[in-house]
């Protein structure tokens, strides 16, 4: 089978594109952007792989989107040149700008065109292709209400093995917690000012509290510099967290980033954290109930979208940046709640999917012999 997957931009749209890709197997060739993170990510997957010339739309009215514009068509006729050569038996686009030229080209050229949305907001790609697709698998719950219920197919985000393979009792152990509560506070691998102000503060009250574990992962941007470290009882979870992180109390890490994530989050009580899809759905996978603070500025608000199902299910505590006073109010009550904590960690679940990836393959191939 030969199989063309686009995806690009972020990495929210380029793993879950590589993981359908590797689990369909076959011949596999990857449509990326020539201005995305996927420059920097193909060339160590060992596929074959080409890059396009195209770019996003402004929001604003600007000439630059005539130049867009412009880029679109030539890339559309690019790709159909690029299918008619290599004949794919299925074309798969997970979104980002560079998913419109290839669905595009697809769907002229009456190749089976499958998308996949991670967001519970679909991103504005998506949406413009959903028509032309034989099946559209989500990867949160919501996005059906603004596509094709018919073609719509919940299926959970597809996850990293590590994940998958997450033991929480395990993780807890490895790190020597005894029966300590984890706290994890993460604004991603760049930090988030916003998240990381409203929690310093916090630090004096944290480090009286012996049931609790606190790291803190603030990126490398905003790592503050700190003169006096204090001996940890946790050097364990320092070990995990990298060479860089650092003991400001007994209980309390800091950390620009973190080794080992898929460690570190499973074994967390309560995380603290934005509301990007693919870290959500790993949070669902393993059964960790959210504080969530999306990213305001994100495409079409899509993280505000996948923070409210997380509330509407009973999974998170949605707090916004503009009302950032209210973390320490829900932090408390989360950590002095530990029943409430495992009634959201049950209902994350609900979110989430281990065998996503499976699923999805599955279900491409079935609608291929069909």
């Amino acid at each position: 089978m030969r199989v063309v997957v686009a995806g690009g931009g972020t990495g929210g749209h380029i793993y879950p594109a590589l993981a359908i890709a590797k689990a369909l197997g076959g011949e596999i060739l990857y449509i990326g952007g020539q201005k995305g993170i996927e420059k920097e990510i193909l060339p160590a997957t060992g596929l074959e792989y080409r890059l396009i010339d195209v770019e996003g739309f402004s929001r604003k009215l600007t000439l630059k989107n005539v130049v867009t514009a412009y880029k679109a068509f030539r890339a559309t006729n690019q790709m159909k040149k690029i299918l008619k050569d290599y004949q794919p038996d299925v074309v798969i686009a997970t979104g980002g700008y560079v998913s419109g030229p290839v669905g595009q080209a697809a769907a002229s050229l009456k190749k089976p065109l499958f998308l996949q949305e991670q967001n519970s907001y679909p991103g504005v790609t998506i949406r413009l292709l959903a028509k032309k697709a034989e099946k559209i698998f989500l990867g949160s719950k919501g996005a059906e209400r603004y596509l094709p219920k018919e073609k719509c197919l919940f299926t959970g985000n597809p996850v990293r093995e590590e994940i998958i393979k997450a033991n929480r009792e395990n993780a807890q152990k490895e790190l020597a917690l005894f029966d300590k509560t984890l706290l994890l506070i993460t604004g991603g691998s760049q930090g988030a000012k916003a998240i990381n102000n409203a929690i310093r503060p916090l630090y004096k009250a944290f480090a009286q509290r012996e049931d609790l574990v606190v790291v803190h992962h603030c990126g490398k941007n905003d790592f503050p510099n700190v003169s006096v470290v204090k001996k940890t009882n946790y050097p364990k979870i320092a070990s995990v967290l990298g060479d860089e992180a650092i003991s400001i109390e007994k209980n309390i890490f800091i950390t620009p980033y973190i080794q080992n994530m898929a460690l570190i989050l499973a074994a967390s009580d309560l995380v603290v954290c934005r509301a990007g899809a693919i870290f959500l759905s790993e949070a669902a996978v393993l059964g960790i109930p959210l504080i969530l603070v999306p990213y305001p500025y994100a495409a079409e608000n899509h993280q505000t979208h996948n923070a409210r199902i997380w509330q509407e299910t009973g999974a998170g505590r949605l707090v916004l940046e503009s009302n950032m006073e209210e973390i320490e109010d829900v932090l408390w009550q989360l950590l002095d709640d530990k029943e409430k904590r495992q009634a959201m960690g049950k209902k994350a679940k609900t979110l989430g999917n281990p065998q996503a990836t499976l699923n999805i393959v599955q279900e491409i191939k079935a609608s291929l012999l069909s």
